[in-house]
């Protein structure tokens, strides 16, 4: 890896206390350095796409070892990763502490998996401590969590259904109301309740459309922060048939929208109505939770506590398969088959969890007096104040200073910039200076030849860094990015 990221982040096999272990498996068969796809019989099977399903096989790029937000591939060529992966990786490509806390419980004798007939003591802590931070956060409301989803998608199921279980006794609610240009997962209920986007492969399940959901006009406020007419009239229309809706299901940054950000005056004004017409309201923050916008779940950065919130991806920041519901105790109910699958009893997803938040938060109490003296320092210091304390601020300005430079360098083709801390869009500007998703489409393809990772948002790129990308990461990028812009711009102008 490039000195640049493994100054930033320490490398695990370097660690004094695992050099042992580390140097016994080499060149073993649990020697992970060595590549996987090599058969007995020579072939090499490192890209057959016709092994998967249509549209599953892994793309030709092939990568190897990552740390941060540097990735490197077979061919030894290196690719800065501007979209935490999938948009999971909080903490960036191995992170050193949640790798450590996974090792240490592996080469224990703890249950690895634990079915939910049975307790244990990690499941409690976690919950614990996850409790705690929404119950001090979430403006004097009992929440109850449920942890056991392993995705997104489930976990939107399983906030519906929860929602839904507790309007059942007002037959009269039964419509559900979302927002034009949503996604909210790809389980049935999840996409019933998004914008069907066919050229994104949305809306191909067993049913078309619900006929019980209503979809609104995405929430705009105008410069001087006053709610568009479009948005007070879905406010008006909510207040005006609310007796007739079971839950409102929002994105507080819906980054399909060119990564848009719904206007907290909105979220304030919608929490009133809700409350006053006994609406459930449910924020689906998959994709903003814990860590990407300076805080762990929306209600602490806008002020808006939802009845129910649903959080995945930095939950584990890609070290497990987990994700919640955090309820208001009034939509705690949850009944078979909701809320219990299989693989969420893996726990080393709770593992995951505990340590991701030991680096967001800071450890606490007796665990700050007992880390490894054997730490390296910096990790060390990063463990005790916690990354959203002060590394999270320092990563949003560079990512802005970086997205300001590709709009000076290129004022024809980058508008606007989107999104909030590090959630971030460019849109993207045709050729006649309108928002363009062709030129947005092309930008993120051909960005991963000049070695950056970004993703398309409808007209806009979709940037979500890690918290510890590094300066010199972020130089590399905006490089990697000029050059694609002049690719881009050159071939549009032949």
């Amino acid at each position: 890896m490039s000195g640049d990221a493994e100054d930033a982040v320490p490398a695990l096999a370097g660690v004094q206390g695992l050099k042992p272990l580390v140097t016994a498996f080499q060149g073993t068969v649990l020697d992970p350095t060595q590549p996987q796809y090599r058969q007995s019989d020579g072939l090499s099977y490192d890209h057959e796409p016709e092994m998967f399903t249509r549209g599953s096989a892994p793309r030709p790029l092939t990568a190897v070892a990552g740390r941060g937000a540097t990735l490197r591939l077979s061919d030894g060529s290196e690719l800065i990763d501007l979209c935490s992966m999938t948009e999971n990786t909080v903490l960036g490509l191995n992170d050193p502490w949640v790798k450590l806390r996974q090792v240490s419980y592996v080469l224990s004798e703890r249950p690895h998996y634990v079915t939910v007939r049975f307790g244990n003591d990690l499941y409690y802590r976690v919950a614990n401590r996850l409790s705690r931070h929404f119950n001090k956060t979430g403006g004097g409301r009992d929440y109850v969590l449920n942890m056991r989803e392993c995705t997104g998608s489930g976990a939107v199921e399983l906030g519906l259904h929860a929602a839904w279980t507790a309007a059942r006794r007002s037959p009269g609610r039964r419509r559900l109301a979302s927002f034009v240009g949503a996604f909210h997962g790809s389980n049935l209920g999840g996409v019933l309740a998004s914008d069907h986007q066919p050229e994104r492969g949305s809306g191909r399940v067993l049913l078309d459309r619900a006929d019980n959901v209503e979809q609104f006009p995405v929430p705009e406020a105008g410069p001087d922060g006053r709610l568009s007419p479009a948005t007070l009239e879905t406010l008006a229309a909510l207040e005006r048939d609310g007796e007739q809706y079971f839950a409102v299901i929002i994105e507080p940054i819906p980054w399909r929208n060119a990564v848009h950000v719904v206007p907290a005056e909105f979220l304030r004004r919608l929490r009133e109505i809700c409350t006053a017409k006994s609406i459930c309201l449910i924020f689906d923050e998959v994709q903003n939770g814990f860590g990407f916008t300076g805080a762990i779940w929306h209600a602490e950065t806008a002020g808006v506590c939802p009845d129910i919130a649903v959080l995945g991806k930095g939950l584990t920041s890609g070290h497990g398969t987990l994700s919640m519901i955090v309820a208001d105790r009034a939509f705690g109910t949850v009944e078979p088959p909701f809320g219990f699958k299989s693989n969420s009893a893996n726990m080393l997803s709770l593992v995951a969890v505990d340590a991701v938040l030991d680096r967001l938060l800071g450890v606490e109490g007796p665990d700050a007096g007992s880390l490894p003296d054997w730490l390296p320092t910096g990790l060390e210091q990063e463990l005790r104040e916690g990354l959203l304390s002060h590394t999270y601020a320092h990563a949003v300005r560079m990512i802005d200073e970086m997205l300001t430079e590709l709009r000076h360098r290129f004022p024809a083709m980058a508008g606007r910039l989107t999104g909030l801390g590090l959630m971030r869009g460019l849109v993207m500007l045709g050729g006649d200076g309108l928002p363009s998703s062709a030129i947005a489409g092309e930008v993120a393809r051909v960005c991963t030849g000049h070695g950056v990772h970004v993703r398309q948002a409808g007209t806009a790129l979709f940037l979500k860094p890690c918290l510890v990308i590094t300066q010199g990461e972020i130089g590399r990028a905006l490089t990697a990015l000029t050059r694609t812009f002049e690719a881009v711009a050159g071939s549009r102008a032949v």
